[in-house]
């Protein structure tokens, strides 16, 4: 009996190796892992700025020599979020808001600009300044 349970033993299967594959196996998987987690932090693109949206009607009153910005409706502005030009020139601290300064543009609101010279081929843009970029909200050529 104590042959056959010595040759048993000899045919078995000899597992001393297997933790040593285990181990590189999860070793490169830890490697693998940490590499893709560093490379999607840093060239992962940050997040798509949000832009307002509104719909604005831009008017020229030439009897009485002024621009007139009528907020028709969609997202609150404020005066840091945006800039006016009128033929490429700013003119933003010109607006006013029923004859007065502004800081928050609504829906019914509307921005007047009394000029001297009647505004050119460039006409009007609205555009939103924002942290990483800029773009045309609104724009009118006269």
């Amino acid at each position: 009996m104590g042959k056959k349970h010595r040759s048993a033993i000899k045919r078995g299967f000899d597992d001393t190796a297997v933790s040593e594959v285990i181990g590189s196996i999860l070793l490169v998987a830890i490697v693998v892992t940490a590499a893709s987690i560093v490379g999607v932090v840093l060239w992962s693109q940050p997040p798509p700025q949000n832009i307002p949206a509104f719909d604005v009607i831009i008017s020229k009153d030439t009897a009485n020599h002024k621009v007139h910005l009528y907020h028709n409706g969609g997202d609150s502005i404020t005066s840091d979020e945006i800039t006016i030009l009128v033929d490429g020139n700013e003119k933003k601290a010109d607006f006013t808001k029923s004859g007065a300064s502004w800081t928050t543009w609504t829906t019914g609101d509307s921005l007047d600009y009394i000029y001297t010279d009647p505004p050119g081929l460039s006409g009007v843009q609205i555009i939103y300044i924002g942290p990483s970029s800029s773009s045309i909200l609104a724009a009118a050529h006269f």
